[in-house]
């Protein structure tokens, strides 16, 4: 039977189905029955280094360039030590660019030594085929479909290099074990060549590609007529071709968190290249940091009563003000809904 990789982002949601205990002690949080969620995140986003050998234009991060710091190995070994016991997925990200950090290859390998589900976003200039087997999913952010858009998009001329590289990667992988995907910014100047490059992608046994507005740069963001032609077309794609193109657009449109409690964010964290602990990267306005894994271990700090108090203050929809297209949103409307829903004892 053929692999259906659209399952993977179209049953995103369901996937809370797999972790029971989890919905029960966020369903008791929103109806005051709990203070907090004490139990662990379901994945973590750990970003390794605030350092990137690109320079995109849109990038939400640059503000953590000058900050440069990077993550030591002796506070990962922790995290993942952690993460082992409590079943955790991590994905290994920006910040900046994970794979120059000094360390990532030993990061990676003792991840995997302890038998831990890692996912690695990443832009792909370096050539790590050698790891892929490690990760359930590795997603290289492109962002263009040719030279001239890559050197609009991402400030350096490595179009060519990523393209081999990509090449590489979908070589040296087993299909079964480890899905490889594009990350694609969707601008007003990347859009033109975007149906053929799809299905060079395509060709290359690419799995998915995942297409999103820019955020946070409103002067180069596609108008919302052509992002709906758009989503026709990958509709159509999709029924013809192997590798399947995510692109939601409704969910990008929504604010302010949908004027909803927050109350699915302990499924998920950030830990920033400085160590912080952080809820997520779309409060600009209003940072919340549950501490430093430097200072204390992520047990302490995901139990801690600066936590606690966070999640009293997240119910209020008013906390959620400018908090704008973020993917926890989703998870917060169902568990809102189906907590509004009269008729719960029948199907």
């Amino acid at each position: 039977m053929t692999k259906n990789y659209w399952n993977e982002f179209e049953y995103n949601k369901l996937k809370l189905l797999l972790n029971p205990k989890k919905v029960e002690n966020i369903f008791a949080v929103l109806n005051r029955k709990k203070n907090f969620d004490e139990l662990p995140p379901i994945s973590v986003e750990l970003q390794l280094t605030d350092l990137c050998n690109l320079n995109c234009s849109w990038c939400t991060d640059k503000l953590f360039r000058s900050r440069a710091s990077s993550t030591s190995l002796h506070d990962i070994q922790h995290l993942f030590e952690y993460f082992q016991k409590n079943n955790v997925g991590v994905t290994i990200e920006g910040g900046g660019e994970p794979s120059i950090h000094q360390d990532f290859e030993k990061i990676v390998k003792f991840g995997s030594q302890l038998g831990i589900s890692m996912g690695l976003i990443s832009n792909g200039v370096i050539n790590y085929s050698h790891l892929m087997h490690f990760f359930k999913w590795v997603r290289i952010s492109l962002d263009a479909s040719n030279y001239e858009e890559y050197f609009l998009e991402k400030g350096k001329n490595c179009f060519d290099t990523v393209l081999k590289n990509l090449e590489t990667f979908s070589g040296n992988r087993d299909p079964e074990s480890t899905q490889l995907g594009i990350g694609y910014v969707l601008t007003k100047r990347n859009l033109s060549n975007l149906h053929s490059f799809a299905e060079k992608m395509n060709n290359l046994m690419i799995d998915y590609a995942y297409l999103r507005p820019v955020e946070e740069s409103s002067d180069l963001l596609p108008e919302l007529s052509v992002l709906f032609d758009l989503k026709k077309w990958t509709i159509d794609f999709n029924k013809n071709n192997r590798m399947q193109i995510l692109l939601n657009i409704n969910e990008r449109m929504i604010k302010s968190n949908d004027n909803l409690p927050c109350v699915a964010h302990s499924l998920s964290c950030i830990i920033q290249a400085n160590g912080d602990v952080v809820l997520c990267e779309k409060r600009r306005n209003d940072p919340i940091i549950f501490g430093n894994i430097s200072e204390k271990s992520f047990e302490e700090i995901w139990n801690s009563e600066q936590r606690i108090n966070h999640t009293q203050k997240l119910l209020d929809p008013e906390n959620q003000r400018n908090c704008n297209v973020c993917r926890i949103t989703s998870f917060n409307r169902c568990f809102c809904d189906i907590n509004n829903i009269h008729t719960k004892q029948f199907i």
